[in-house]
């Protein structure tokens, strides 16, 4: 049976919108943004509960971009200036490395709602070392190895807090990954060797580019699942039994505010099955869904449950 979850940041709904606007100008509390932010978690959580997703997140939705968390959250980082995010309309703060990195004191509960999430279904999702690493500004090391080293064990650090608040997944965005060189690939998954212990289950989600080049290397990753965008690759890329690792079938487009018919999405997600068989396929967007407007994410997630119907006959 496959497994059904979200791979990313999901869009805010308007009312915290517009409650964090009101915030800034100073008519809203930090009480009442908290208020809406709790509510829209629940009801994000509740959207995927009643479409049978089998791995939540909390939906990363006071997240203003994959790194700024833990700007906050590890020390010998600030906040940089403002960056094209790929080759989308939206655009992150690029991290500083001013010092050398490790895990600041701040606890998580500010960006990570596990208390909201029913027990063992959590996942929660962070940058992975490589792509942290290759976007920040360094100002700091000497060597790239050694910045992406003290990254994966301060990410370490962080994701054995996390299993040990329940979560049961950890989600490392590795979008940086396509593009990487042989040389880059051996220093990233070294970062993964650190990480690997730190966390019950690791998925490993590239996106935003081709894999075909790097496939090779990045079953080597000790991790349990690599997720793959389907909209930047194609199925050849399975062929020959290369599969060793369970995949994430990214099939539904987080850019695109069109909805997947669900029988060319079940067709695909079938085929995905049959090409990397024995191992177990999870399904879900290729990216995050923040990128699209909020009612047209919660669309397709109503389609993965209407895929996961069809799929298994419910």
């Amino acid at each position: 049976m496959q497994k059904f979850h979200l791979t990313g940041n999901f869009p805010r709904p308007e009312p915290l919108i517009e409650v964090t606007r009101q915030l800034d100008r100073g008519r809203a509390s930090e009480s009442e943004v908290q208020g809406h932010l709790d509510h829209s978690v629940n009801e994000l959580l509740e959207l995927q509960m009643s479409n049978k997703l089998d791995i939540l997140v909390d939906g990363q939705l006071n997240w203003q971009d994959l790194f700024r968390p833990f700007i906050d959250l590890l020390a010998g980082l600030k906040p940089g200036t403002l960056t094209r995010w790929f080759d989308n309309n939206t655009f992150y703060r690029r991290p500083i490395v001013v010092d050398r990195i490790k895990r600041a004191e701040m606890p998580l509960t500010k960006y990570y709602r596990h208390d909201l999430i029913p027990e063992g279904r959590g996942k929660a999702i962070m940058p992975g070392p490589y792509t942290f690493a290759k976007l920040s500004e360094n100002a700091a090391y000497s060597s790239f190895a050694d910045l992406v080293d003290d990254l994966a064990h301060s990410l370490a650090s962080i994701s054995r807090e996390l299993t040990s608040s329940g979560y049961r997944f950890l989600q490392l965005n590795e979008p940086s990954l396509c593009t990487a060189t042989i040389e880059e690939l051996e220093i990233a998954r070294r970062g993964f060797d650190i990480l690997a212990k730190s966390s019950p289950r690791i998925m490993l989600q590239t996106y935003f580019g081709s894999v075909s080049h790097i496939k090779d290397k990045l079953v080597d990753f000790p991790v349990d699942c690599i997720g793959v965008d389907l909209y930047a690759n194609d199925l050849s890329i399975f062929e020959n039994g290369s599969v060793t690792t369970d995949i994430s079938c990214g099939c539904i487009d987080g850019r695109n505010s069109l909805v997947e018919p669900v029988d060319r999405t079940v067709e695909l997600v079938t085929k995905m099955i049959d090409a990397v068989a024995p191992h177990q396929v999870y399904v879900g967007p290729n990216c995050d869904l923040e990128f699209l407007p909020y009612v047209v994410a919660a669309k397709k997630v109503q389609l993965l449950g209407a895929v996961r119907r069809s799929l298994n006959r419910e």
